[in-house]
C-alpha cells in the first residue's frame, strides 16, 4: 500500500495552495462555475441543491413586495414578509403574473404567484405553479406542496405525500418545514407515536427557532412533563412567540412546580401573547378574574371584578380575523 513520508505530503499540499488561486482564476475567465466546498454544501444533498440552484438576479418586483412569505429563502432581502390577511389579492396576482410573464420560469416569482393563487382559492393553478418552482428547487415551493397535499388544495389529500415533501423541506435544514413537518407527522401518527414529531420539533429548536421550541414543549406537557417543558417555553417567549408567553402565563395562573402562582405576572404574558396576535390568552386573562369570585382575599368588590372581566374578553377582539 502506498503512503506519503510527511515531508512529501506537505510539498504537495504547498504545490496545490500556490496552485489554487490561479486555477480558480482560470475556471473564473473561462465560465467555469467552482462547486460550494463549505461545510454548509455538506449539510445535505437537497441543501446543497437548492443553494447550487442560484436564483436569477431580477431585483425588486413589485410581486415580491405584495406576496414574499417568512418561509421563502429566495426572498429579497429588505422585504418584510406579508401575512396572509394582508394580501390584496387582486393586485398581487396582477403583479406577479406580470413579473412572471417578464421573467418565465423564475422560482421565487412562480412560488409567490402559486400563493396568491391560494388566497384566491385557485388552488389548481397554485398546486402547478409550485410544483414547478419546486422542481426548481424552491424549499418554499415544496413547503406549499406540503400544505396542498395535507389539506387536499389542488390535489387530492395525502398525508404521506405531504410528508414526504415537508421532509424535503426539512432535511435542507428549513426550520419552517421541520414544523409543518412536526405538525402533519403528529396528526398522522396521533397519541400512537409522538417520537418523529417531537424529534422534529426539537431539531427546529436546537436550531433556534422559537416556534419549534414552543412546539417541542407542547409535546412534553401532553408526556406530563411540565417541568421540562417550562425552559423551553421561556426561551421561545423571549423571542417573543404568542403561544410561548400564554403558556408561560398558565404557569403563574396555576401555580405549582416550576412556577409560583402570581396571577398578575400571568396577567402580563397573556397581555403581551395578545398583542403578539394570540386573543385567546385575553380569555384566559379574563377566567382569572371569573375564578377570584371565590377568593375572600380578593381586593376588588363584584362589580370591579366583572369591569375587568370585560375589559379582557374585548381586549382580545380587535386581534380576532374574521378572514378563512
Amino acid at each position: 500500500m502506498h503512503t506519503f513520508a510527511p515531508k512529501s505530503f506537505a510539498s504537495h499540499w504547498r504545490l496545490i495552495a500556490g496552485l489554487l488561486p490561479w486555477l480558480l482564476a482560470g475556471c473564473a475567465s473561462a465560465g467555469y462555475q467552482m462547486p460550494d466546498l463549505s461545510l454548509d454544501s455538506l449539510f445535505s444533498s437537497d441543501q446543497a441543491a437548492a443553494r447550487d440552484q442560484p436564483v436569477a438576479n431580477i431585483g425588486i418586483t413589485h410581486c415580491d413586495q405584495l406576496t414574499t412569505h417568512e418561509d421563502d429563502w429566495d426572498r429579497v432581502k429588505g422585504i418584510s414578509p406579508v401575512e396572509g390577511e394582508d394580501i390584496d389579492i387582486a393586485s398581487a396576482i396582477a403583479a406577479c403574473e406580470k413579473a412572471l410573464a417578464e421573467h418565465p420560469g423564475h422560482r421565487r416569482l412562480q412560488a409567490e404567484l402559486a400563493r396568491a393563487y391560494a388566497e384566491a382559492f385557485r388552488y389548481d393553478e397554485a398546486f402547478r405553479l409550485s410544483g414547478q418552482a419546486a422542481e426548481a428547487g424552491s424549499l418554499y415551493a415544496l413547503i406549499q406542496q406540503g400544505h396542498a397535499y395535507r389539506y387536499g388544495r389542488g390535489t387530492p389529500k395525502d398525508i404521506d405525500k405531504a410528508v414526504n415533501a415537508y421532509q424535503r423541506a426539512a432535511k435542507a435544514g428549513h426550520v419552517g418545514a421541520m414544523n409543518y413537518l412536526g405538525s402533519t407527522l403528529y396528526q398522522r401518527d396521533g397519541w400512537g407515536d409522538r417520537s418523529k414529531a417531537k424529534s422534529w420539533y426539537r431539531k427546529s429548536a436546537d436550531a433556534g427557532d422559537a416556534t419549534g421550541m414552543a412546539n417541542f414543549a407542547q409535546l412534553l406537557v401532553i408526556d406530563g412533563k411540565q417541568e421540562e417543558a417550562f425552559p423551553w417555553f421561556q426561551r421561545a417567549a423571549q423571542q417573543g412567540n404568542a403561544f410561548a408567553l400564554q403558556q408561560i402565563g398558565t404557569y403563574y395562573a396555576v401555580g405549582g412546580e416550576p412556577a409560583i402562582k402570581a396571577p398578575y405576572t400571568a396577567l402580563s404574558y397573556f397581555e403581551k401573547a395578545v398583542k403578539k396576535g394570540r386573543p385567546s390568552a385575553s380569555v384566559k386573562a379574563a377566567k382569572l378574574f371569573i375564578q377570584e369570585a371565590g377568593d375572600t382575599n380578593s381586593h376588588l368588590n363584584e362589580s370591579e371584578r366583572q369591569a375587568k372581566v370585560l375589559y379582557w374578553v374585548k381586549y382580545g377582539m380587535p386581534t380576532l380575523s374574521t378572514r378563512q
